[in-house]
């Protein structure tokens, strides 16, 4: 017991230099701005029409994680002590559809010893805490854990909100995103593999019409 209380200490005081981590905003890229009703009964009755949807994002006027170290956390902190970033979604009045969109992160550089299931994202939805929606960038394809390879490869995009789990907003309705960032902290592993770690990314927000 002693000697765990003692790691505890010395590891709460390490930070995990994450070189250059920079989450770059890109803008909404609205897949179809247009689709085709389907059409009842016969072509003049009127029922063709072009639906529209128009989603905007705050994305689009910029803002970044740029960390030149991030610390080691209890999961349970995350709320308060993880690099963030806050963002909205808008489905516009002027919409005639329901909205879905998806989350990804894009144009990836990362070093192969933060690909770890200790480096952590989640996004939480208009302050809903409780429904967070959360990941890591463990990926035993490129990376073994506890390597500490500062090597860096790349990855076209990393789905974060799939288009099949997208989220939905109603026509004149807002989200308030926020995206987190963090390294983990467990008490029962050296974690110094994780120190000098880098990552470069863009977030990334796909928006489609909901039939």
């Amino acid at each position: 017991m002693e000697k765990k209380s003692k790691n505890k200490a010395v590891k709460s005081g390490i930070f995990i230099a994450v070189f250059v981590l920079s989450i770059m905003i890109i803008g909404v890229s609205v897949s179809y701005a247009y689709f085709s009703a389907n059409v009842v009964g016969s072509s003049d009755t009127g029922e063709n029409q072009a639906a529209k949807l128009n989603v905007t994002t705050t994305l689009t006027s910029g803002g970044a994680i740029n960390a030149t170290s991030l610390a080691i956390i209890d999961g349970s902190e995350y709320l308060t002590k993880a690099e963030h970033f806050e963002f909205t979604v808008t489905n516009n009045t002027d919409s005639t559809v329901r909205a879905k969109y998806a989350i990804n992160l894009t144009d990836i550089t990362i070093s192969k010893n933060i690909l770890s299931k200790y480096f952590k994202w989640a996004i939480v939805v208009n302050s809903d805490t409780g429904n967070a929606i959360t990941g890591d960038f463990q990926d035993a394809s490129l990376a073994t854990e506890g390597n500490s390879d500062t090597t860096t490869v790349t990855i076209d995009s990393k789905i974060l909100v799939s288009e099949e789990d997208a989220l939905e907003l109603d026509i004149g309705a807002t989200d308030t995103l926020t995206f987190y960032l963090w390294l983990e902290n467990d008490d029962n592993v050296d974690q110094l593999y994780l120190t000098n770690g880098n990552m470069t990314a863009k977030l990334s927000l796909d928006a489609f019409p909901v039939r």
